[in-house]
């Protein structure tokens, strides 16, 4: 895209997805689905031998949880999708387990092994690399989002909301809207029950920083945000 101000100098937005919305490599995307099968057969009994390699794979498979926990990466959102959309907390405990799970295995503890593929699977992590490797996502069930979008040029400015539909849409949408040139990228996530009133609850403690009444956008640094919103996410115990 070209556009020609006044001075007649081309202006070039050329950023094609927002933050955390980067699409993934083929083949690094094929490196993944390998890690995650390897993981998947050792879960399911179909791999005896837990060696080197399976380490190898294990770290990679534990590297997509901790970017979906981080959310940090740029590509960050488009895995979370992959896996299935699990909450933070969860994707935080199946990092955890991987890593011990891979400590366990290179001391050859055998009955560490086994709770360590137990934590993991406790975390319905199984059920998320069948999804990854399978192409497929579903969405969860009695649940909705909590998500905060920006721009990488109005870092500040912070987008606030709730939806029940598959936020990739609802940023889709809101994209697409008349006026918006910068796409809108996904800097944090959080799967909520009562979406709609966890929302009512955020926008009352963000009030002082909202920019207009009407609308859902608030100018404050996205790590004080990302805190509030934790914290009330706690406290009204409401993450899946």
């Amino acid at each position: 895209m070209v556009i020609r101000p006044a001075n007649d100098r081309p202006v070039r937005v050329s950023q094609k997805w927002g933050f955390g919305m980067a699409p993934v490599k083929p083949e690094v995307h094929q490196q993944r689905v390998q890690a995650a099968s390897s993981l998947l057969c050792f879960l399911e009994g179909q791999q005896d031998e837990a060696g080197a390699s399976l380490q190898e794979d294990l770290s990679v498979v534990k590297g997509l949880y901790s970017r979906c926990h981080r959310q940090d990466q740029w590509d960050w959102f488009t895995v979370w999708q992959q896996l299935g959309r699990p909450g933070r907390k969860r994707c935080q405990q199946a990092a955890f387990a991987l890593a011990g799970l891979r400590t366990a295995i290179g001391g050859g503890a055998g009955s560490s092994v086994a709770a360590q593929v137990a934590s993991f699977v406790q975390t319905g992590g199984q059920a998320q690399l069948a999804w990854f490797v399978a192409g497929r996502s579903p969405q969860p069930r009695d649940s909705g989002y909590i998500y905060v979008l920006s721009t990488r040029e109005h870092p500040r400015l912070l987008k606030i909301g709730y939806t029940e539909r598959s936020v990739e849409d609802r940023v889709k949408e809101i994209n697409r809207a008349t006026g918006v040139l910068i796409p809108y990228g996904v800097r944090a996530v959080w799967v909520v029950a009562h979406a709609r009133s966890v929302e009512a609850e955020l926008h009352a403690r963000f009030a002082p920083y909202r920019v207009r009444a009407d609308r859902e956008f608030f100018d404050l640094d996205f790590r004080d945000a990302f805190v509030l919103i934790r914290d009330c996410v706690y406290d009204t115990r409401s993450e899946r």
